[in-house]
């Protein structure tokens, strides 16, 4: 995180430097790890979601198939 120096100079002289520290606290680290909580859950329902398509594509494309070659196959008469 950033920091804020700030200095004050008399005649060319430094009298006074305040350092001000990055305003962290446990409510910004909570959000934070909340937020990458919602975000890694987000991918991983989008991950999901894409393979179900695809493999629920690929079944119905076998269906079709395996449908269409039973219709065309001959039939013997005696």
């Amino acid at each position: 995180m950033s920091r804020i120096i700030r200095e004050r100079y008399e005649n060319g002289i430094l009298v006074e430097r305040t350092v001000e520290g990055s305003n962290t606290t446990p409510w910004h680290w909570l959000t934070l790890v909340v937020h990458t909580v919602i975000a890694i859950s987000l991918v991983a329902l989008t991950t999901v979601a894409i393979i179900d398509s695809l493999t629920m594509r690929n079944t119905l494309s076998q269906e079709e198939t395996s449908a269409a070659n039973c219709e065309e196959q001959p039939r013997f008469r005696s």
